[in-house]
């Protein structure tokens, strides 16, 4: 729960002597808190199942398989949108599919930024900020930058992802993990059970093998194939376009 003075954001984290995960955040009311702690249950979940591993090391993959976790637990918890929701749980699980497909060129474009940050780096502050309007030009084309709000018109918004500056080029990792939480999304779709097998299959490596091979082990695409990001995203379009908006325009 938020209290005054905690920490924002959220984590999860393992607490070893005890061989248990602990999941820190701050809640503030919103449906953020839900994509929060089934997003960090995820993480929490993959720990907990490879507690026991030796060597130590191989308990987590790398990043972006990690963020595989907990990005498609996120999909798997909308089997229990009503209990979080109520009324609102259409509501909740279109914006929740939208927002995961839109996130896919910001992150892109956060990416993008570094390396072009990275690769000129006597780049005035002014010209960063021209750059990133430029960006958000291609990889977000529907954002109005009227001047409503100077700091994004002016260009200054890639400030507010501390990613750029704690994580450098760790942002792609996100856009590769929510490719993989796509597919579990359309699997989930058509057989939920076969869907949490997979997945299972997936978590319960752990970190013994490279991300493509943990993902081909649980009979998953590697987002690195040519078609597998066009495939789930044309899958997910087709369903939000029949989707039923009643009410919840």
């Amino acid at each position: 729960l938020s209290t005054k003075g905690k920490q924002g954001g959220g984590y999860c984290t393992s607490i070893l002597d005890y061989k248990a995960p602990f999941i820190f955040a701050n809640f503030n009311g919103t449906q953020g808190d839900v994509d929060v702690i089934t997003h960090e249950a995820g993480h929490a979940f993959a720990a907990y199942l490879n507690r026991n591993r030796i060597p130590f090391a191989t308990i987590w993959p790398g990043m972006e398989a990690c963020e595989v976790h907990s990005m498609s637990m996120e999909f798997f918890a909308e089997a229990f949108s009503k209990e979080f929701f109520g009324e609102d749980a259409r509501k909740y699980d279109y914006s929740h599919l939208t927002e995961a497909l839109t996130f896919l060129p910001y992150g892109t474009m956060v990416d993008h930024f570094q390396h072009i940050v990275y690769e000129n780096p006597d780049m005035t502050p002014a010209e960063r900020h021209a750059k990133w309007k430029e960006l958000i030009g291609i990889y977000q084309p529907w954002m109005k930058l009227d001047g409503e709000i100077p700091f994004y018109a002016e260009g200054e918004g890639w400030q507010r992802q501390h990613h750029i500056y704690s994580m450098p080029f760790y942002y792609i990792d996100y856009c590769l993990a929510q490719t993989v939480a796509l597919e579990f999304w359309e699997l989930c779709r058509k057989d939920d059970q076969n869907a949490w097998e997979h997945y299972m299959a997936y978590t319960k490596q752990g970190g013994s093998v490279p991300f493509t091979e943990l993902l081909k082990n649980a009979g998953m695409k590697s987002p690195f194939d040519e078609s597998c990001l066009r495939e789930v995203c044309e899958t997910a379009a087709r369903y939000l376009d029949q989707y039923d908006l009643t009410g919840i325009e």
